[in-house]
């Protein structure tokens, strides 16, 4: 039974109850509780598991990782510091998984790592492209956007002048593009927000 469950990148109780038709809800239960006390599968959340087996072959893989952010909160776009890190835009050495998502904002904690989860206007979730693993779609936002979402939900509701945030934040700015600070401002004026166009014109001034 394990074996069929070796090359699935994660997989549900209702894919257990395909698999083993004959079984009672109680027992398949038993059997899966069973089966992570013994660390045959790990429990990605309530419901979704990977087999030990993958994970020992995908787990540090970031496409398979960003795969799983956004199977683990739908809809969701993988974004902010882990887009950023990924660019060098950011220095610090480690950082959850942080995906946007229409829904509330939730977090997953499981032995492939932190899974963040920031909630967002529907009119701002945008500014996303599509990658793959293994034939799955991957949705992950383009750095202007990471970078927008990343101030955009630490201070988006505090009183911060923008010259302010972008000293803190040390943020390696010199690798922006042009195309990168227009695309932020784009997004700025779709916020509303005249606070985030005052940030967009403080962009421009290092690229």
């Amino acid at each position: 039974m394990l074996a069929k469950l070796e090359n699935l990148p994660y997989f549900r109780i209702s894919h257990l109850e395909s698999f083993l038709p004959h079984l009672k809800k109680p027992s398949l239960y038993q059997k899966i509780s069973r089966w992570v006390e013994k660390g045959d599968i790990i429990e990605l959340k309530k419901g979704f598991y990977v087999s030990r087996t993958y994970k020992e072959r995908h787990g540090s893989d970031k496409h398979y990782l960003s795969y799983l952010a956004n199977v683990l909160r739908f809809p969701s776009y993988v974004s902010g510091v882990s887009v950023l890190a990924e660019h060098n835009l950011l220095t610090d050495l480690t950082y959850p998984i942080t995906s946007i998502t229409t829904k509330s904002t939730r977090a997953y904690s499981n032995s492939l790592g932190e899974f963040v989860y920031h909630s967002i206007s529907p009119k701002l979730y945008v500014g996303y492209k599509i990658d793959s693993y293994e034939e799955n779609s991957i949705y992950v936002a383009s750095v202007a956007k990471a970078l927008f979402d990343y101030l955009y939900i630490k201070y988006g509701k505090r009183k911060v002048e923008a010259h302010t945030i972008i000293e803190r934040e040390r943020l390696n700015l010199d690798l922006l593009q042009k195309q990168d600070a227009s695309e932020f401002e784009k997004y700025a004026r779709l916020s509303g927000n005249k606070f985030f166009g005052e940030i967009a014109s403080k962009l421009f001034l290092y690229v």
